[in-house]
């Protein structure tokens, strides 16, 4: 189940709380698709307030990695054993290449909560840039390789940091690095293609 789908009776960001249960929704799928930066914001514009997790994740996909990580803290603290909290607190970590915390995140859901499909998605993601080999105890497929690289290469791009991510890892295990390019490639892609629509 995944982080929206979780929070679907709870959300109240705006005066249709389906209709912001809708949009962020859509920017959970266009995320972990890899969609361009312009169309995963297109779809949260309308949405503002929530609670601290919801606020973080609106944060986070603005690209506002600060106030991302201020309210992600604030909700894991307030939260520690809720799989919702660490998920977002984990993203945020990872998407500010604070890989330590990150992997906590993730690996605490997962002991705690069994194979949580963003928990494992987060975790493979955090070994990728590590700058670690596809490689994980956790079984996972070439698919599933490929989405954690999605993933990562999506935050990177929302935080607008690539360049920077992509000098750190001039060392990294060439099968890893493959993986992501081919993802980053993709996503990178689809932002030239956004832009050259709305020209």
């Amino acid at each position: 189940m995944s982080f929206f789908q979780r929070l679907r009776s709870r959300l109240s960001a705006t005066a249709d709380p389906e209709a912001a249960t809708s949009a962020l929704a859509e920017a959970e799928r266009q995320l972990r698709r890899g969609a361009s930066v312009s169309d995963i914001r297109l779809s949260i514009r309308e949405i503002s307030g929530g609670n601290r997790i919801e606020r973080a994740w609106i944060a986070l996909l603005l690209g506002e990695l600060d106030a991302a990580l201020e309210f992600a803290y604030a909700a894991a603290t307030e939260r520690p054993y809720d799989v919702d909290s660490r998920i977002v607190h984990g993203t945020v970590r990872l998407a500010r290449n604070e890989f330590d915390h990150a992997e906590h995140e993730f690996d605490a859901v997962i002991e705690e909560f069994g194979a949580d499909p963003d928990a494992a998605d987060g975790r493979r993601a955090t070994i990728l840039a590590r700058g670690q080999a596809p490689l994980d105890e956790l079984p996972a497929s070439e698919e599933e390789w490929d989405s954690a690289a999605v993933l990562l290469t999506t935050l990177w791009r929302v935080a607008g940091v690539v360049e920077n991510r992509l000098t750190g890892m001039q060392d990294s295990h060439a099968d890893g690095r493959s993986v992501i390019m081919e993802a980053l490639s993709k996503g990178q892609a689809a932002d030239r293609e956004a832009e050259r629509g709305t020209v």
